[in-house]
């Protein structure tokens, strides 16, 4: 038989301001074409469909599509990820259990999906979602109160229950595979810049999976095969470069094919739009800029100058107007530093607005207005016209008050003593 196996598209991400619903697009007809092409048995997704327990209306209605087409070219089974809401994914699967035949299940809780011929075969395959560490103590065990052990024993109990299950189900002749949204201690977590839930109280092992032909794994974002060597499996990784941190890891769905072995391909998908760095001089992202040099990516830039410029955002949408920005920081060289002069230490604090005009002159980029009269206006809307020292707002009578009060309770202590 063949399994495709694909995992953590976050549909609904966005990357700053960027919706990243374009690159997901395009990933998706990669993907497509793939299943496609391959005419797989199987499908498997592991977890993390959207990006936010309540996507935008946009990112479901391109996830339900999405797993549509998918299910006409194979039967689909999609587990239930830490980002995923269990009971939208109920509701879908709701709907999805309409269908004559059924094509497509979305799995929330530990269990068997059960194919009785498939491929010529049975197939069973053991569905764990993920867990958050409070709640294994239920699926481990028929009596949470007396569970004893940490997460990974939890996991690995619940792990044998569902294979043997599975392979009860499957027969002599059926095929065992194992499907899970977690974090397997020894993974590589690579440098994504998303909260990732990894960690002691996270980490499972790979033991006893072995009874399984194919383990697929999602929650880890850089694809990879399974550690220790012992279980035949991978994490798929992320459908797209979520962040900076995944813009060089290649982006792939695993086609695995079942016979007399067991052999695993990675076919690799388009990102979309490159995530792009920049660090270097206003001249040297001129030259890269121009003539629409940065259109078509997402772009994280520092240019340095020894002098604030104003207007570099608008000489980059000059340049290359189909450059979406993620972040755009100008590093000044030029600041100036006031010296220290022990002699004033002991002098009284400057004031508010003198400390406001100081900034203003120094160190506000952009700066138009006359400074006198923004100057007067900021005074004036302090309160501190006049005097010598910035406003307190309002905070003298209330230290008064407290005052008054601590001296009226303590006179009232005293009276008690005597």
């Amino acid at each position: 038989m063949k399994l495709l196996h694909t995992s953590d598209w976050h549909l609904g991400a966005k990357l700053g301001r960027n919706d990243r619903a374009p690159d997901h697009l395009e990933a998706i007809k990669g993907l497509l074409e793939v299943a496609e092409s391959a005419h797989p048995d199987l499908i498997l997704h592991t977890g993390d469909l959207f990006d936010a327990s309540r996507p935008p209306y946009e990112a479901l209605q391109l996830g339900v599509r999405a797993l549509g087409r998918l299910a006409k070219a194979a039967p689909t089974v999609v587990i239930a990820g830490n980002h995923d809401s269990a009971m939208l994914l109920r509701v879908i699967d709701d709907l999805a259990g309409a269908a004559t035949p059924r094509r497509l299940w979305l799995v929330t809780t530990p269990q068997v999906v059960s194919f009785p011929e498939m491929a010529d075969v049975p197939v069973a395959v053991a569905c764990v979602p993920f867990i958050p560490p409070g709640a294994i103590a239920q699926y481990a065990t028929d009596d949470p109160s007396r569970f004893e052990g940490n997460y990974a024993d939890g996991v690995k109990t619940l792990n044998q229950r569902l294979l043997d299950e599975a392979h009860e189900k499957a027969g002599n002749r059926g095929i065992v595979l194992y499907a899970a949204h977690l974090h397997v201690q020894g993974a590589r977590p690579g440098r994504s810049e998303r909260r990732i839930t990894v960690g002691e109280d996270y980490a499972t092992h790979v033991e006893g999976l072995q009874r399984a032909l194919y383990c697929a794994f999602g929650h880890i974002h850089d694809p990879q095969l399974l550690p220790g060597g012992t279980a035949q499996g991978r994490y798929a990784g992320s459908l797209i470069p979520l962040d900076f941190g995944e813009r060089r890891q290649a982006k792939q769905a695993v086609l695995v094919t079942i016979g007399d072995g067991v052999q695993a391909d990675t076919h690799d998908l388009p990102g979309g739009r490159p995530l792009t760095e920049f660090a270097g001089t206003l001249e040297e992202l001129e030259t890269r800029a121009a003539n629409g040099g940065l259109d078509g990516c997402i772009l994280k830039a520092r240019v340095v100058s020894d002098d604030p410029i104003p207007d570099l955002a608008d000489r980059l949408a000059e340049w290359s107007p189909g450059c979406a920005v993620f972040e755009l920081i100008n590093t000044v060289t030029n600041q100036p530093v006031k010296a220290i002069d022990p002699a004033a230490e002991g002098d009284e604090e400057p004031a508010l607005d003198e400390l406001f005009m100081e900034w203003r002159a120094t160190v506000a980029r952009g700066v138009k207005a006359p400074h006198e009269t923004v100057g007067a206006l900021f005074a004036q809307a302090i309160g501190s016209v006049g005097q010598g020292a910035a406003a307190d707002f309002g905070l003298t009578p209330l230290k008064f008050g407290a005052q008054e009060t601590r001296d009226r309770l303590a006179s009232k202590r005293n009276a008690r003593g005597s």
